[in-house]
């Protein structure tokens, strides 16, 4: 039977995330998946295998764009990274299956740096570099994630980096409270026009707006609970795109996509997938390190 999925996430393995983001889905539930694809491992060779038939299923399936992602921060794993490109860019054409053209990368953007740019443009074949923000003051931002001291991220010189290597930049907005008070506005239609304002200075050519996910009686879902937007700013959010912005057209997991100041944007309030009967498609396969197929981010959306 068809699957179809608009795209492929790739969750990088790794054993623990150098962030920890205060509305982290991951930490919220206790599922565990086992790294299969470790070069250790003694039957590492048919997990391998494993690994490419789900990505060609994936492909076979209408998931032409790969999205690299994770339960942990995606730049932590480079040996991965490289590994994942030569499958792609080697192995698949061998097994008479095309090779993902259209590749993504969703990060806080800890540990990126121009030699990170480089590899990730030209081994990797990343070509939108999806920036995830909670705010607008790196410094904010930065507490927010839980990122080390050490390695905290500064918002303007990163995208600096990402223009510079001519990546698609999207800017992916977590929309927390302290998101709005980063910009500044007396209403919601002021902030949201300085939203805009402040991701054109930015250079970003894409927004994703995204609604906080949370699940069970947790330390994030308590901290989401209690910074996170109220509908009534998605409510104005959603007018001010339709009478500012143009109507290109629906994704097929049924959102609808404008064009406002040249900036493509997508509001996502789905953000896990959960509403996969509502729609024409599902938004994603997930392909985890255990080298099985996904439906999305649940154990029990297993498809093989």
């Amino acid at each position: 039977m068809k699957r179809n999925a608009q795209s492929l996430s790739i969750c990088v393995p790794g054993r623990k995330c150098i962030n920890k983001c205060k509305f982290c889905v991951s930490c919220m539930h206790t599922d565990i998946y086992k790294n299969q694809m470790d070069e250790n491992l003694p039957f590492y060779d048919l997990y391998f295998e494993d690994y490419i038939k789900r990505m060609i299923f994936s492909k076979e399936n209408d998931a032409n764009v790969m999205m690299i992602t994770g339960d942990i921060e995606p730049l932590q794993n480079r040996h991965f990274l490289q590994t994942l490109a030569t499958i792609n860019k080697y192995v698949l054409p061998q097994r008479g299956c095309s090779a993902f053209n259209w590749i993504e990368i969703q990060t806080s953007a800890v540990g990126f740096d121009e030699g990170y740019a480089r590899f990730l443009r030209n081994t990797v074949g990343v070509s939108v570099f999806s920036f995830s923000l909670s705010s607008f003051d790196s410094e904010k931002n930065a507490q927010i994630v839980t990122m080390p001291k050490n390695k905290q991220v500064d918002i303007e010189q990163t995208c600096k980096i990402v223009k510079k290597y001519d990546f698609t930049l999207r800017l992916s907005l977590n929309m927390s409270k302290e998101m709005l008070i980063s910009v500044g506005g007396s209403n919601y239609r002021e902030i949201i026009a300085n939203i805009f304002d402040k991701a054109l200075k930015l250079g970003a050519e894409q927004i994703t707006f995204r609604k906080f996910y949370a699940d069970g009686d947790n330390e994030q879902s308590h901290w989401i609970e209690n910074n996170t937007v109220d509908e009534n700013f998605f409510r104005e959010l959603n007018r001010y795109v339709r009478i500012h912005g143009r109507l290109i057209g629906k994704l097929p997991y049924g959102y609808d996509q404008f064009s406002l100041n040249g900036i493509s944007v997508v509001i996502d309030e789905d953000c896990m997938n959960e509403e996969k009967t509502m729609k024409e498609a599902s938004k994603y396969f997930v392909l985890r390190p255990d080298c099985k197929l996904y439906d999305g981010w649940n154990k029990s959306d297993i498809i093989f």
